[in-house]
């Protein structure tokens, strides 16, 4: 199954180079840290939402601080909490009923 990303308004998936030029990356939620995971769920806009074990947000909702590298590869730092969002597109005017 390909891994894309639960976050509002983003298209992210597998295989795809992120804002850096490097391939996104992508970390599964907090499930078992209940505090970080509603930091997560709250910066994201999401807080009645409640991830699966499935689903993951990519490395470009997350600050360059959020990251350490090892051995040239990026992980995500235990305390990290997702900051980047787009915000979500207008809603479009209905037309008045006459």
């Amino acid at each position: 199954m390909p891994k894309y990303c639960r976050a509002p308004n983003c298209s992210n998936t597998a295989g795809r180079l992120g804002a850096d030029n490097r391939p996104v990356s992508f970390y599964k939620f907090p499930l078992k840290d209940g505090p970080r995971l509603q930091a997560w769920l709250r910066h994201m806009g999401h807080e009645d939402w409640e991830p699966s074990c499935h689903q993951h947000l990519c490395s470009e909702h997350f600050t360059p601080s959020c990251f350490q590298w090892r051995w040239g590869v990026r992980y995500l730092r235990p305390d990290a909490v997702p900051s980047i969002f787009s915000p979500s597109p207008p809603a479009k005017d209905l037309p008045e009923s006459r």
